[in-house]
Order: structure tokens, then C-alpha cells, then sequence
């Protein structure tokens, strides 16, 4: 319903430059208009459309006041664009050296080992096999262990 009366609005803004409207004073009486008043929250006047002389009402540009459509705006404005709330960028969680040092050491031959972590967590769920895998320090990969020892990470 608020489709149609943006058309409305739309074909009689159109229809400015010519001196009659294109719907006469019984269409817009007898028309849809008369049970948009009824059906929506909104009370949507009908006025009559007078052919001869220049009366406000029979203005388009009154009509469309009366008729509050969406797209017309009463005062146009450029606005800037919303913060957005959340930011867009992957969030990654950055743990401090203290959170690491206990995990890792490096060994006698310059490896550096990892305690694996997780041992305690669904302890319940986990089999004899996995517990004692999880136990056991692991060798960290070459590649991250060059990274750390560069970084002075694992001390």
C-alpha cells in the first residue's frame, strides 16, 4: 500500500509541468485512496482537484506532503557514514611471553620442546593412549622454532 501511494506521489511530481492532474477529483474520491484512511494507522486526506484556476490544494507538491511518503525527504542531507559497531578485521587474541615460557624449553641440542596442553581438559573423553601422548614434550616445528629463537621467545 505505501508502494502505491509513492507512485502516486511519483506520477504526480511527474506531472507537474502540465496544468491538470492526471486523476480526476472522482478518482481520487472513489479510488483506493478513500480505504487507505480506513486500513493504515495513517489518515490520508482526499482532496478535490479543482480544473479551473490555481488552488494550493491542487497542487502536486501538497499532495505529496499529505501523502509523507518514504522517499521524499522533508530536508535532503549528506550525513557520514556510521561507525560501524564491530570492527570488520580478523580479531586475533595476542598472549604475552609469561603465558608461553613455561611451555616450552629448549633442550641441550638447541631443539626447543613443547609441553602440550590440554592434558587435564575432558580428561573423562580421552583414552589411556592420548593422556600419555599429551604428557610427553613434543619437538617444536623447525620453522617455528627459528622464528623463536629469533624472537628470544623460548628461554
Amino acid at each position: 500500500m505505501q508502494r502505491w501511494i509513492s507512485k502516486l506521489g511519483h506520477s504526480l511530481v511527474s506531472s507537474s509541468h502540465r496544468r491538470h492532474s492526471p486523476f480526476s477529483s472522482t478518482q481520487l474520491n472513489a479510488g483506493p485512496l478513500s480505504s487507505v484512511g480506513s486500513a493504515s494507522s495513517s489518515v490520508v486526506p482526499c482532496l478535490p482537484i479543482s480544473r479551473s484556476g490555481f488552488q494550493p490544494h491542487s497542487s502536486p507538491f501538497f499532495l505529496v506532503q499529505v501523502l509523507q511518503s518514504r522517499h521524499f525527504a522533508a530536508k535532503e542531507r549528506s550525513r557520514a557514514p556510521d561507525t560501524p559497531v564491530t570492527s570488520k578485521l580478523k580479531k586475533y587474541k595476542l598472549k604475552a611471553y609469561s603465558s608461553f615460557k613455561f611451555r616450552f624449553r629448549t633442550m641441550n641440542d638447541g631443539q626447543i620442546r613443547r609441553w602440550r596442553a590440554g592434558k587435564r581438559h575432558n580428561a573423562h573423553l580421552k583414552s589411556k593412549k592420548s593422556k600419555r601422548r599429551l604428557r610427553k614434550p613434543e619437538v617444536v616445528h623447525a620453522a617455528y622454532a627459528k622464528v623463536m629463537k629469533k624472537l628470544n621467545f623460548a628461554g
